[in-house]
């Protein structure tokens, strides 16, 4: 990711998130700047006029950081909100959010509706289906905000909450939830147009241990729902750090904070009656650069034949996701329009976005991981030793040897050298493209265990002729 090509508030965002978390690459900072804009723009039902079929599209993002435990998701959403949102999010949930839903209440008094209207929160999480259409309505019958979810582990959310999941993608171009047939509420209703935003980590150990989880991920790729998201990968390595240095970084997020506060007054002076429902539309320049990243995809698509199911749904709506995110830009930027500058910022992000999930569907069936990983042994290993492999979880004590026995055909297959000997019930594997070494390794086992076979029987001989 260029830097010298990101919108210049993300920027600014992301690197003072980064100044106070040593530890947050690039990627996950503007992440999470990204995603607290589209917040923001969800509040004010800000929607882009993509000229795509479906009208006006809600502003909005969904974002999938790929990341691993520690890497500072939650306190970064905290500081960001610190440091940029606070004023704006505080003036919605006590000024104008009560307002609008006041109003909504009286007009629904009068029709005899004495259905409550929820409080306004600037995120939901751990929400259930029906607890996410409830908080909906209420924004609906409101007219002002917008559906923010964040979900700490998406692996658990495509498994345990798939219905709620599938639920959410729905309404990412058009904002329009479907009505739902298992509801029993006689007055639900349907939302159109609300805007919903998600924002979620998932950690690739967990997505990629060859599990159910690691299935149901690979095919909501598949199924084309990974052209909504915008991925980021957490590829970083954490640096050792000393109490000084966690010092410094608290200090300077209490300076950070002071030095933001015309940024944020900016922020909230952006929530106001005029910019309630605002439709941004493209100038020329920005038509243009939406209609090159357009055909540019489909003509990827066409010179690279047998590419995966999710990488060409990508490739060919990457427009639109970039539209989304300019959208967002453009609103920070006060502006009435989309320019050619800001879909030149969005497609940096979305750029990086589609290298990122093009190296996801790489990723192998778990015996050809496998396979790899014996090739790069040095010595011969056990089924014990491949529990502690990432990709394998540590409970599949017997399960591994079915992985084992794929592996073992793959090999065949590949005119790959497998050995397998067994020395006191254990069996030990090794794979090599070449024998020499092998067999010495494996004679030196042999030997081992011969020598321990003869020990045994001297004994055993010795004590018979004394005894």
């Amino acid at each position: 990711m260029n830097e010298d090509k990101l919108n210049p508030l993300v920027l600014k965002m992301a690197r003072d998130l980064m100044s106070v978390r040593s530890s947050l690459p690039l990627s996950v900072a503007v992440s999470v700047a990204n995603y607290k804009m589209a917040n923001i723009c969800s509040q004010m039902r800000i929607k882009v006029d993509t000229k795509s079929g479906y009208g006006s599209s809600p502003a909005n993002i969904y974002s999938l950081v790929l990341a691993g435990s520690g890497a500072g998701k939650n306190s970064s959403a905290g500081l960001i909100d610190r440091f940029y949102f606070k004023e704006a999010f505080d003036y919605m949930e006590k000024d104008v959010y009560p307002k609008y839903k006041q109003r909504a209440i009286d007009k629904l008094l009068k029709e005899g509706d004495e259905r409550p209207l929820h409080s306004w929160v600037d995120k939901l999480s751990n929400a259930t289906s029906s607890g996410l259409f409830a908080y909906a309505e209420s924004y609906q019958l409101a007219e002002v905000g917008g559906i923010n979810l964040e979900i700490d582990e998406i692996g658990n959310a495509i498994i345990s909450k798939a219905e709620l999941f599938e639920i959410l993608l729905t309404p990412y171009d058009t904002g329009d939830f479907p009505p739902v047939a298992k509801r029993t509420d006689s007055n639900s209703m349907s939302i159109s147009g609300m805007p919903v935003n998600l924002y979620s980590f998932g950690n690739k150990v967990r997505l990629f241990e060859g599990d159910a989880t690691e299935i149901a991920f690979m095919r909501l790729l598949a199924e084309g729902y990974g052209r909504r998201f915008i991925f980021a990968d957490d590829t970083s390595l954490p640096e050792r750090r000393t109490a000084d240095d966690v010092i410094r970084e608290m200090d300077l997020g209490e300076q950070i904070a002071d030095k933001r506060a015309t940024d944020r007054f900016y922020i909230k002076s952006l929530i106001n009656r005029d910019n309630l429902n605002k439709v941004l539309t493209f100038d020329r320049g920005a038509f243009i650069e939406y209609a090159t990243i357009k055909a540019n995809g489909d003509n990827y698509i066409l010179d690279h034949r047998g590419l995966p199911e999710a990488v060409k749904s990508d490739m060919s709506e990457r427009n639109f996701k970039t539209a989304k995110l300019a959208g967002i830009y453009a609103f920070f930027d006060s502006s009435d329009v989309i320019t050619k500058e800001h879909m030149s910022q969005a497609f940096e992000v979305v750029q990086e976005s589609s290298k990122v999930l093009s190296e996801l569907v790489k990723v192998k069936p778990l015996h050809e991981r496998l396979l790899d990983k014996l090739l790069a042994e040095e010595k011969p290993v056990t089924s014990q030793h491949m529990l502690s492999y990432p990709f394998i979880p540590s409970s599949w004590s017997k399960k591994v040897l079915e992985i084992v026995d794929l592996a073992k055909q793959l090999s065949s297959e590949k005119g790959l050298i497998w050995d397998e000997k067994i020395r006191s019930t254990v069996t030990y594997y090794r794979v090599t493209k070449s024998s020499p070494e092998i067999e010495e390794e494996l004679d030196e086992i042999d030997n081992l265990e011969r020598k321990e076979k003869l020990s045994s029987e001297q004994e055993a001989l010795l004590e018979l002729l004394y005894n």
